[in-house]
C-alpha cells in the first residue's frame, strides 16, 4: 500500500490517500499516518466503510480510548462509541442531536482532557443532492502562533476554568434543553492552562473556547470576559480554518489539544443525519 498525504491547503488538515482502514495497517503505513496527523492536526478519510470494530481497532492505534459517561448516547453494542444523530426511535434522540452547537475542543472541562477524536460519517444530510452539515475546524497551534509577542507574554502561567455547566447554561439559553446526567455531573471543571504545551510535538496552544471556558483564573471578571472573548474571536478567523465537507464513508480525525471545531446546522431539523465517535484519551509513543 502507498499512503499519499494531501494537504488541505488551509491552516490545517490533510486528505490521507490510499489507506484502507477495515484490515489493519502495516507499521509503516500507520506510522506515515501518525507522523501527518500530529503535522496537520485534522486527517480524513474518503470511502471506508468501516465497521465499528474497523473504527475501533483503528482508533485504538493511537492509545488508549475512552468510554464516556453521557450513557444516553453511546453505542448499544460498543461502549467505546458516541452516537452524534438527530434521527429518533420510540420519540427519543439516538444520539447527541446537539453536538457541536458552540466551538469548542473536546473534554475541555475534564481533568484529563479528550486527545484525539475519530468520526465516522454513516448518513450525512443531503438537500437537492448537496450534502450539508460542515464541520469547521481551526489550528489553535498557529493562531497561537499568530499572537503579538506582547499578548504572548501576557497568557504566559494564566489558567482558565473549564466547566460542563458553563456549556449546559449556554445550551439552555439558547433554547435547547439538556440535562447531562449525575455521572457527568461528578466531573464538572477543570482548569487548565491558557496556553498549553502539546504533549507529543510541543508546539504550543491557545485553549480557550467559547464551549467551555467559563473564566480566567485571577483577573477580575471584566477583564476575564474580555480577554476569553479576544482570544475566541482570534482563533476561529478564517485564516486558521479548514471546512470539511462530509461524504458518507467519510473518516475525520482531529487533535483535541491543537484545534477546536463547530458544526454547522444548515440542513431541515428532519433531514437525517448519523455519526459515530471514538475518542482517544492518552496517546501512545510513537514505535
Amino acid at each position: 500500500m502507498t499512503i499519499q498525504i494531501k494537504p488541505s491547503g488551509c491552516a490545517l488538515g490533510a486528505e490521507v490517500i490510499g489507506a484502507d482502514l477495515c484490515t489493519p495497517l502495516s507499521e509503516p503505513d500507520f506510522a506515515a499516518i501518525r507522523e501527518a496527523f500530529y503535522t496537520h492536526e485534522v486527517l480524513f478519510f474518503r470511502g471506508q466503510e468501516l465497521t465499528d470494530e474497523d473504527h475501533i481497532r483503528f482508533s485504538a492505534r493511537f492509545g488508549t480510548l475512552r468510554q464516556l459517561k453521557l450513557t444516553n448516547v453511546l453505542h448499544a453494542h460498543h461502549p467505546q462509541i458516541m452516537v452524534i444523530s438527530n434521527i429518533k426511535k420510540d420519540g427519543q434522540y439516538i444520539g447527541a442531536y446537539d453536538a457541536g452547537v458552540f466551538w469548542h475542543t473536546d473534554g475541555a472541562y475534564l481533568k484529563s482532557p479528550h486527545a484525539i477524536s475519530a468520526l465516522r460519517a454513516l448518513i450525512v444530510p443531503q438537500v437537492d443532492g448537496r450534502v450539508l452539515g460542515d464541520t469547521k475546524f481551526v489550528s489553535v497551534s498557529k493562531a497561537y502562533d499568530a499572537l503579538p509577542a506582547a499578548i504572548k507574554q501576557r497568557l504566559e502561567g494564566l489558567q482558565a476554568l473549564h466547566s460542563i455547566m458553563f456549556r449546559l447554561k449556554q445550551t439552555l439559553d439558547s433554547g435547547i434543553k439538556k440535562d447531562y446526567g449525575a455521572a457527568v455531573k461528578a466531573d464538572l471543571e477543570a482548569v487548565h492552562p491558557v496556553v498549553r504545551v502539546h504533549p507529543v510535538n510541543e508546539r504550543k496552544c491557545l485553549y480557550v473556547t467559547e464551549g467551555y471556558t467559563e473564566k480566567i483564573l485571577g483577573l477580575p471578571g471584566d477583564e476575564s470576559r474580555d480577554l476569553i472573548k479576544e482570544l475566541t474571536a482570534h482563533c476561529i478567523k478564517p485564516e486558521f480554518q479548514y471546512r470539511h465537507n462530509w461524504r458518507q464513508h467519510d473518516l475525520v480525525m482531529w487533535d483535541d489539544c491543537a484545534t477546536q471545531h463547530q458544526a454547522t446546522f444548515d440542513y431541515p431539523a428532519e433531514t437525517p443525519r448519523l455519526m459515530h465517535r471514538t475518542t482517544v484519551v492518552s496517546q501512545a509513543a510513537a514505535a
